[in-house]
């Protein structure tokens, strides 16, 4: 008796002798049949009885017929019991599936009429699917009888226990004789036993396909190629119409590419291998493939065969080769899709890919897709390998595991390959569904266009297809176009000092080289990256920024989601804004009781000459305890204020412009809300982006000018910038020749910020208090070389009479202000006319210091 490896060994020796007489022009002959001589199978003519699986099953169990001749003994329409498997037969056909449980083992009858043959033989195809988790197999038994109801004998273990495990299996042949004493009858049973395995969790799901009745008959016919394509950039897909020997298929001498051998093979199953060479192919070029020499199982020679075809890389991957094109983070068990978590890819080229080796992820976890060919323009979709089998319906699906759990509330989904870095990207949030009727779940996110070569996050909607979702098939929402507008900076600013920050309008193809971007002043450009969902550019720079420092940014050669470059260059100024420190940024101006309809504002205003950041600045009020409440952050990434420049805060810029014409111009800001103001007093608190208070000021009405009647849409402005804010005299009521307020531009109370080398100055010296011309107070503003002074203000008239006090024997600072509304002590409104201020000053020595000073009351003439 001579053992399968001495066998081994034999043939491979008289392969290599035949090879050789080949090449020295001589036929071996006989010799080389001897290694066929003990596998020599026979299949089968279509002789018999055949069933394929492709017509619909009746739902009828046993004893009722589910197809002509076959029985079981419970027969559904869903994935469980005894069921028909579309796409999951040989050759994407339907198949008969059995799904054994704990509580349930599936039973098959066949009827057969074995005397139509001299020598019968039964000959079916048979795998197994992965299921859950579980380590039990699907353990199958074969039996036959003389009557569908009566005794089945020779109850046979079909392979072993083990042949059909929870896993996902390639389809195999299995031939079984017709016992002898039933080979005469003209009908016969043959049954199928498919039994819940041992082991642990769930079994595998059995499937059966292409079963037949008939004779065998030996095969003669030499195998052929059936396909040739590329497999990786250095490999071929080598594919055969029948399983080939594996032992001589393997030699590389077999094979040669134009003027190369392989340098190696592998079979990927028993009618393919895979062809590895030493050097890349290259994308599409035409090449030769010559085939000789190799036999199939019978010893039928494969004729010496040429192929030419056109090679191209299946996992040549770059950005947008494959689109993530619909999610479904969150479905639910009570919708007509079925309740599992799926992603949609779509293939937008004109070649297919290999989906192995892909690596899909979301932000916390990363599975490796198993293989699978994605041809041009199909669907195909992911899912969780223990409910993979829920959407067989909707078409391709690929199992996988672990499976990357999507958050609800949103997440990143990313399909990436090695050593190519991403293919694509989708983000998604709350927001994504647009409303609290989609958000409630069961509603898929849908790509809008899967062919635009951008980041697709910003163009996700929900599915308004009648199944809330479109697995398989073209998306509900499908537009060939959806961005119309011109793609623009909409900001540019520096995040740090050797980084910068560009935002657009849309987004647009993510591929963007260092020399695109430009600065001048010169900064060099170190790297570039995409970010904010497709639509910002991230530049680093070699070497930082200058502070407070004015640059031009051009970006040229950008490319639309289209593909389409874009004429000229686009370009943006930036500043590197720098930190404010307490003083820099002060509250300017308040308006606490806006006019029904218009709304309140906060104005702040930078005393410096550098340009300040505003980024998480906020306003407040203050609580009971005096501690900040209601804090509002105004400052968003990137925001700055200018030197000398004004920020009005309010929450409609458009009603306020309309409100008050004359700062139509002014630099507003609008935020969704304030802190409450209220009309009867309050502090307006202004807080740093380190959290800190920098600024108070508590107004109340009291505060307006006392001849303004109608306190309604009038502002308070700050006078002098230099004086505190929480000074209540720094405070007056805006001009009605301005509109009563200034938001976003300079004051009209303003003093002017040069002082005179007196100690006292008044500005203006001449006011009317009615406003009928120029501002309706004066302001009496001090510097003194010490502190510690104590000084009275007093009014007289021309006539000496004391008309208001403005302070007495107060401690006075270094500098402050005072203001007169043109009113006496009885808050009556003086005549037209001089009077004079006297100003008493005291220093620690016990020094007296008396100032005189003109002020001029007008009127109208």
């Amino acid at each position: 008796m001579i053992d399968q490896k001495t066998k081994t060994n034999f043939c491979i020796f008289n392969y290599f002798f035949f090879l050789i007489s080949l090449m020295k022009g001589v036929f071996p002959s006989i010799v080389f049949w001897v290694c066929f001589s003990a596998s020599v199978l026979f299949p089968f003519e279509g002789l018999g009885q055949k069933q394929d699986f492709e017509l619909p099953f009746s739902i009828s169990s046993f004893p009722q017929e589910f197809l002509p001749g076959w029985y079981g003994n419970d027969v559904r329409n869903t994935v469980s019991r005894i069921f028909q498997a579309s796409t999951l037969g040989r050759s994407d056909s339907r198949a008969l599936a059995v799904q054994p449980i704990s509580s349930f083992n599936g039973e098959i009858w066949v009827r057969l009429r074995p005397s139509k043959f001299e020598n019968p033989k039964v000959y079916f195809w048979a795998r197994s699917l992965q299921n859950g988790t579980g380590s039990r197999a699907a353990v199958v038994y074969f039996s036959w009888g003389e009557s569908l109801t009566g005794v089945f004998s020779g109850r046979t273990l079909l392979g072993s226990e083990t042949e059909f495990g929870n896993e996902n299996q390639e389809y195999r042949r299995f031939i079984l004789d017709v016992p002898a004493e039933l080979v005469t009858l003209d009908e016969v049973y043959f049954k199928f036993e498919i039994l819940y395995g041992q082991g642990s969790g769930s079994a595998a799901r059995w499937f059966l396909d292409d079963f037949e009745l008939g004779e065998l008959i030996q095969d003669v016919t030499p195998p052929q190629v059936s396909v040739v394509k590329g497999y990786t950039k250095n490999e071929l897909f080598l594919a055969f119409n029948e399983p080939i020997d594996p032992v001589f298929s393997l030699f590389p001498l077999a094979y040669r590419l134009d003027d190369a051998e392989p340098v190696r093979i592998s079979a990927l199953n028993d009618s393919t291998v895979i062809l590895g060479f030493g050097n890349n192919l290259l994308e599409d070029r035409d090449y030769s493939l010559s085939i000789r020499q190799v036999p199939d199982l019978e010893g039928n020679f494969l004729n010496d065969t040429t192929v030419f075809f056109w090679f191209t890389d299946p996992t040549d991957f770059q950005f947008k080769t494959l689109v993530i094109n619909e999610l479904m983070p969150a479905p639910r068990p009570d919708q007509d899709l079925p309740n599992v978590e799926y992603v949609e890819l779509f293939n937008p080229k004109d070649k297919e890919f290999r989906l192995q080796g892909l690596v899909f992820s979301n932000s916390r976890s990363s599975s490796i897709l198993p293989e699978y060919w994605i041809q041009p323009g199909e669907f195909v979709l992911l899912a969780p390998s223990n409910q993979a089998n829920q959407l067989l319906e909707f078409g391709s699906v690929v199992s996988v595991n672990p499976w990357p759990t999507m958050l609800n509330s949103g997440d990143v989904m990313t399909l990436a390959f090695p050593s190519e870095g991403v293919v694509d990207r989708l983000s998604y949030a709350t927001a994504s569904w647009r409303g609290n009727e989609f958000a409630n779940g069961g509603f898929s996110l849908e790509v809008i266009n899967p062919f635009l070569l951008c980041d697709n996050s910003e163009l996700l909607r929900p599915s308004t297809d009648q199944l809330r979702g479109t697995p398989g098939r073209q998306n509900s929402l499908f537009s060939a176009e959806v961005i119309g507008e011109e793609l623009k900076i909409e900001s540019a600013y520096f995040v740090h000092p050797d980084q910068i920050e560009v935002v657009f309008n849309q987004p647009f193809f993510p591929i963007v080289n260092s020399d695109q971007v430009t600065l001048s002043p010169d900064l060099e450009v170190d790297s570039i990256w995409v970010s904010s969902a497709g639509k910002g550019l991230q530049v680093r720079l070699v070497q930082p920024a200058i502070p407070s420092l004015k640059y031009m940014l051009r970006i040229s050669l950008l490319v639309t989601c289209f593909g389409i470059p874009i004429d000229g260059e686009l370009s943006a100024n930036l500043v590197l804004a720098e930190n404010a420190n307490k003083g820099d940024l002060i509250i300017n101006e308040v308006l606490f009781d806006a006019r029904v309809g218009d709304p309140k504002f906060v104005e702040i205003y930078n005393t410096t000459d550098k340009y300040l950041s505003l980024e998480s600045w906020a306003l407040a009020n203050l609580n009971d305890s005096g501690l900040p409440n209601q804090i509002r952050v105004f400052g968003t990434k990137g925001s700055m204020l200018g030197p000398g420049e004004f920020l009005a805060i309010s929450t409609d810029s458009n009603r306020l412009r309309l409100a008050y014409p004359k700062s139509a111009e002014g630099a507003l800001l609008q935020i969704p809300s304030l802190p409450s103001y209220p009309i009867s007093g309050g502090t307006v608190v202004l807080i740093s982006n380190k959290g800190e208070e920098v600024e108070k000021f508590s107004y109340n009405p009291k505060m307006h000018h006392p001849l303004i009647r109608n306190t309604k849409g009038v502002s308070l402005e700050r006078i002098s910038s230099k004086t505190a804010g929480e000074v209540a005299s720094n405070w007056q009521s805006a001009s009605g020749s301005e509109d009563y307020a200034t938001p976003g531009r300079k004051n009209s109370v303003a003093l002017s910020d040069e002082f005179e080398s007196t100690l006292i100055q008044i500005e203006p010296q001449v006011f009317d208090p009615e406003g009928n011309f120029g501002q309706t107070f004066t302001t009496i503003r001090y510097e003194l070389d010490q502190p510690g002074w104590v000084g009275s203000f007093s009014i007289f008239s021309a006539s000496g009479h004391l008309v208001q006090t403005l302070s007495q024997n107060q401690v006075l600072g270094t500098s402050g202000i005072y203001t007169w509304t043109g009113t006496d002590l009885s808050g009556a409104r003086v005549r037209p006319g001089y009077y004079v201020l006297l100003v008493e000053l005291f220093d620690l020595a016990g020094k007296t210091t008396v100032i005189k000073k003109l002020v001029v009351v007008g009127s109208r003439l």
